[in-house]
């Protein structure tokens, strides 16, 4: 290389040297096809009047050449006129990659256009070799390492090029064994579990046996902190060797470790600016004096310190758990050093992906205000209840610093809404029933303000039904919610071969819900019913002596109360928290039914491991009749 750069030197001074020093008057140009001569003119550092001398000729040569547009350049003089000779670089017209079924798409699109093979794009010689080498190195990524590749480039008219590429894949290339040098203190069954990488097993679409690159990389720290969580502290990788069989199908890994001594936490302190109460921090702190050390747990002790701090405005707060080893004890102390930084202010919040959602519909549900310092919690907490909306389907949420400013950070929640509402229509024919007729609207986000609107209708030969509800979520400021229900159901339906009477029923309800803390709210409200029953010839002894002692008409008054207390992180599918709701409805003394309802419904979500859950439900209820009522209504 050093030759070739002393070659080209030597050229450039040559083509100066090779004419006496004169003024420009004229500039001409000779060899271009696609160019004109005021792309050259463009990067030419000489204009008409100036002197082209040694010095000037070289700075010429040097400038054409740094355009990438040509690939031979000569200066000479027609009488007072500059002559400047090139050699365009060719254009690429077109390329083809053939025999690459394995890589290919997108990705390598990208890089090749990235390094310059695309249509119309120069051709360059040292093009050919870079694109060689990323393709070898995609190839290598997914463990093919008997790839050949081959270029060949053909001229075409108008100073144009085709390159045609040939990828010969070869196999792929397969772990045969890896091997743990120096490793005693734990089965070498258990350490290679920390492996992602695999030897070539008994399955028979077994992926894991692919070599590359980037996951042993991540196998060598996963096996650094299983030894370092468990005590290891001075555990050290000596040496990885990789071996290539000849045949290029099989590859052996050798790892050599020195596992050190296990060591034990003596002491763990508070440096820095401790913010935050010592006392305080203590209680965050997972490992104790005596315990052996775990570099897994000294971090989530820092980590817990730093959703501290964030939790009271410190939101770019650092907590660096450093060991002061005692080499002579082989003991720790842990030093968790504290930095918490400006405390941070939200200058903003703002949201995106939420359709016609009314913005106000989203940041009443905000936990962090804006102008407010920062908490974690409660920014994570907003996206929980805005995750929680019937009409969101996910909620995501970006912190970033303001720039210019150590002590601001704007909020963005990014919106994943689902459909807000349904609606059925059916028509249908039944021998018992005669024809049937339903139809239902429930729409969730009524006109992006959250609202809930439930409206249904029944009909058919025997029965008849109707359905509204309308819930505002936000009846007050506070979070309040109102609901408000009207029903009419008529039916003498299967009670025609069952217990042999028809009835009509109307009413209304009007329920509150009053939020008492984040996760409780209480349920109060009252009803209204109108329900009137007749009795037929096949009307059971049971429903026969409550009309003969209670009447056939009832008007009732309804107390509705309740508590609910729900920490799921969804309301549809979640994954996650509880619902507990308890419910007693009773209906008030001198109405014509005396009677009562307690109900307990529960929800339990438990973690079993990695996006597997269990969901246990519960549900307990009691009807019972008191005063004048001698038995609670059919």
């Amino acid at each position: 290389m050093k030759f070739l750069g002393a070659l080209a030197a030597l050229t450039l001074s040559l083509q100066a040297l090779a004419f006496e020093p004169f003024v420009i008057r004229e500039i001409k140009a000779d060899g271009l096809v696609r160019l004109d001569i005021g792309t050259v003119l463009t990067y030419l550092p000489l204009s008409v009047g100036d002197e082209l001398n040694a010095i000037t000729s070289r700075q010429a040569i040097r400038a054409l050449y740094g355009s990438g547009l040509f690939q031979d350049i000569q200066l000479s003089r027609e009488g007072e006129a500059l002559l400047i000779v090139v050699k365009e670089r060719p254009a690429i017209s077109s390329f083809t990659i053939d025999g690459n079924e394995k890589i290919g798409g997108d990705e390598l699109n990208k890089s090749l256009k990235d390094l310059g093979l695309a249509d119309g794009e120069l051709f360059k010689r040292e093009l050919l070799d870079q694109v060689e080498q990323e393709l070898t190195r995609q190839y290598y990524a997914n463990g093919y390492y008997d790839v050949k590749v081959d270029t060949t480039v053909t001229p075409e008219l108008n100073n144009r090029v085709l390159i045609k590429i040939k990828v010969t894949e070869g196999k792929v290339t397969r772990i045969k064994d890896i091997n743990l040098l120096g490793a005693k203190a734990f089965p070498l069954d258990e350490l290679k579990k920390q492996f992602k990488l695999e030897a070539t097993g008994w399955e028979p679409f077994q992926s894991t046996d692919k070599y590359s690159k980037q996951q042993l990389g991540g196998d060598l720290e996963a096996l650094q902190s299983y030894y370092q969580d468990r005590g290891y502290l001075k555990f050290n990788i000596q040496s990885v060797q990789v071996q290539l069989s000849p045949e290029k199908d099989e590859i052996y890994i050798s790892i050599s470790v020195d596992e050190g001594a296990v060591y034990k936490v003596k002491d763990f302190k508070f440096n820095g600016e401790t913010v935050l109460n010592v006392d305080f921090m203590k209680l965050l702190v997972s490992t104790r004096a005596g315990d052996i050390f775990s570099r897994k747990q000294a971090t989530e002790t820092a980590d817990r310190i730093e959703a501290s701090l964030s939790d009271i405005g410190y939101a770019f707060a650092e907590v660096s758990p450093l060991p002061e080893i005692d080499e002579a004890k082989q003991e720790v102390t842990i030093n968790y050093f504290v930095e918490p930084g400006k405390r941070a202010y939200v200058r903003r919040i703002s949201f995106s992906g939420h359709g016609s959602t009314n913005d106000e519909t989203l940041r009443r549900e905000m936990r962090q205000l804006e102008s407010a310092p920062f908490s974690k919690s409660s920014v994570e907490r907003s996206r929980v209840r805005l995750a929680r909306l019937p009409f969101v389907e996910e909620a995501e949420v970006d912190t970033k610093p303001v720039p210019g400013s150590d002590d601001l950070v704007d909020i963005q929640f990014r919106i994943k809404e689902r459909a807000p509402g349904s609606v059925q229509f059916g028509v249908g024919y039944s021998g018992s029933q005669g024809f049937l007729l339903t139809g239902q609207l429930t729409h969730t986000n009524f006109l992006g303000s959250g609202n809930r609107v439930d409206l249904s209708v029944d009909n058919n030969s025997i029965s008849r039904s109707f359905n509204f509800g309308w819930t505002d979520p936000y009846f007050t400021e506070d979070g309040i919610s109102q609901s408000v229900n009207l029903f009419y159901r008529t039916s003498e339906a299967v009670v025609r071969f069952a217990s042999g009477f028809n009835s009509n029923v109307v009413g209304i309800n009007l329920t509150y819900g009053i939020p008492l803390s984040e996760y409780m709210s209480l349920r109060l409200g009252g009803g209204i019913e109108k329900t009137a029953i007749e009795t037929t010839a096949s009307v059971s002894d049971e429903v026969l002596e409550f009309a003969v002692r209670n009447g056939a008409q009832f008007l009732t008054y309804e107390l509705r109360s309740g508590i609910t207390y729900d920490s799921r992180n969804r309301t549809f599918f979640a994954s996650a928290g509880a619902l507990h709701q308890l419910s007693f409805d009773i209906t008030v003394p001198g109405s014509d039914l005396e009677y009562y309802t307690a109900t307990y419904r529960a929800q339990q979500y438990l973690p079993v491991y990695g996006k597997f859950f269990a969901e246990i439900n519960g549900n307990l209820g009691y009807l019972g009749a008191y005063g004048k009522t001698s038995s609670v209504p059919p």
